[in-house]
């Protein structure tokens, strides 16, 4: 399919998301998390393997990947300096965005031949991960993007509604490396629908 276009990096450097614990939301926060939304953001197992097995068709659109100053937040998550290498990708399932991911990884992880991280193409990088037999995974944390967030503002741009989208994040280590991956639910995701798909 033909995928729309967009400038790379959809998050700048200045972005100020608040990731958090999901036992740190507030009230408010709280009664959003439906148990689908739940079952979305605080599922440990690979998501591109979950969207295959939902989903007929699986596609990964990248946005872009290169060496670029990452937000003050990421940066000290992953104790780099104010440069790291970024990769943004739009997930497509059954011809919808469901998913913008955003990778943050070190310029050495990408030089470490057993990841292969420069030869990812429009491979999933997720499913690569989680092929690395020393892979694990740190504590999940959830952030809401507004409607008029930079995220929010892509969700509309590629026919989503008006709204908060839910997105979480965790921190990889293999091989001696980190891997930050954050993963934001479009509109279009079954994440805001009412019945999962194994219960369908």
């Amino acid at each position: 399919m033909r995928y729309p276009s967009f400038s790379f990096p959809v998050i700048p450097s200045t972005s100020r998301a608040q990731w958090q614990a999901p036992q740190q939301l507030n009230a408010a926060e709280q009664q959003q998390l439906t148990a689908a939304l739940q079952e979305w953001l605080l599922d440990s197992d690979s998501l591109t393997a979950k969207l295959k097995r939902y989903y007929s068709t699986f596609e990964v659109q990248v946005i872009g990947q290169a060496t670029i100053p990452v937000t003050h937040n990421e940066a000290q998550w992953l104790a780099l300096d104010e440069q790291a290498t970024v990769r943004e990708v739009i997930l497509w399932c059954d011809q919808q965005p469901m998913v913008f991911a955003r990778s943050v990884f070190p310029h050495a992880a990408l030089q470490q031949a057993g990841l292969a991280l420069a030869e990812l193409g429009n491979k999933p990088l997720g499913e690569h991960l989680f092929q690395q037999t020393d892979l694990s995974r740190g504590d999940i944390e959830v952030c809401a993007f507004a409607a008029d967030s930079t995220v929010g503002q892509l969700n509309q741009q590629l026919g989503g509604v008006a709204q908060t989208v839910w997105g979480r994040r965790s921190r990889f280590a293999t091989r001696g490396h980190h891997i930050l991956v954050a993963e934001v639910f479009l509109s279009a995701s079954a994440a805001y629908q009412n019945t999962l798909a194994e219960e369908s």
